[in-house]
């Protein structure tokens, strides 16, 4: 449980740079040519770190075309509606609203598994659309700057794919390591992505990312892909694999709090509607997480 927690505590960390990290790379690149190149860089990290720790016959890919093609799919959805809705989205509210991940989640897996909601999750729910209601007041009455840019909802309903894609992860593999989960995962959707960025930057509907000559642009997107994509990729497999889909989607809740220290050092600073919108939704998630220790003590 020491590691799983350890895992989730990066994951945490990770995750919440890609979050401003992303904002500002997507002033330079097009979403999907940068996804193609963050997903790249991930592989080959994954890929590095298997051959080191496993050796290269892990390398091989034995879960069938089907599913192989479909796991890379799901993650290569997510990565692409995610970034949409930061495109579209003030980088503090789109942490903000993350809070409410763990609802999304619980949703998902109650309706792909018929799994029971936690203790408190209606409690949860609606102090949570307290917060995206204080969120969205920050809009309206607000000054300076937009609360809410119309992607939040985006980033937030991406959360769906996301468990769909952690639940066939771990279904859908034969005693594999969570190591080899994740590089199987990301390498199917660097085919994914390669195809759909050769097509848009041949019509001319996406600039090439190699266009881009900025070496501390590119240093950003290389980190926050070995760092966000690979390894958070492979330690959320190791805490789901060990807490569960559910529970560890609860974890996702560092996330925001990472996303919003990572904005503030990018220039993105809180105003007080993102603030208690966020503390408000987030008092909602850990109140059904007390609901569900109570009951497991019991």
């Amino acid at each position: 449980m020491l590691g799983a927690f350890a895992a989730m505590v990066f994951v945490g960390l990770s995750w919440g740079a890609n979050v401003p990290v992303s904002k500002v790379m997507l002033q330079h690149f097009d979403i999907v040519p940068m996804l193609a190149i963050r997903t790249l860089a991930a592989v080959a990290t994954l890929g590095l770190l298997l051959v080191l720790v496993e050796g290269v016959g892990k390398l091989r890919i034995e879960i069938g075309l089907k599913r192989f093609l479909l796991i890379g799919l799901m993650m290569s959805g997510f990565f692409t509606i995610f970034t949409l809705g930061i495109q579209f989205s003030n980088p503090i509210s789109a942490a903000a609203v993350q809070v409410a991940g763990p609802l999304v989640a619980a949703v998902t897996v109650r309706l792909a598994t018929g799994m029971r909601f936690d203790p408190g999750f209606g409690v949860a729910l609606a102090l949570t659309l307290t917060g995206g209601a204080i969120l969205a007041a920050g809009s309206l009455f607000g000054r300076g700057a937009l609360t809410l840019g119309g992607g939040e909802i985006i980033v937030l309903l991406s959360n769906a794919l996301w468990t769909v894609y952690s639940l066939k992860a771990q279904a859908w593999f034969d005693r594999a390591s969570q190591l080899h989960r994740a590089y199987v995962a990301s390498f199917s959707a660097l085919g994914w992505m390669a195809v759909l960025s050769l097509v848009l930057v041949g019509f001319g509907w996406a600039s090439s990312p190699f266009a881009v000559t900025d070496g501390w642009v590119w240093s950003q997107l290389l980190l926050v892909a070995v760092f966000a994509s690979g390894m958070g990729a492979y330690l959320w497999n190791v805490g789901a694999s060990r807490l569960g889909v559910a529970i560890a989607s609860l974890w996702v809740n560092l996330v925001p709090f990472f996303a919003v220290l990572w904005s503030m050092t990018y220039g993105f600073i809180p105003n007080a509607y993102q603030i208690a919108g966020g503390l408000v939704a987030l008092s909602g998630v850990v109140y059904m997480q007390w609901r569900k220790l109570q009951t497991t003590k019991r």
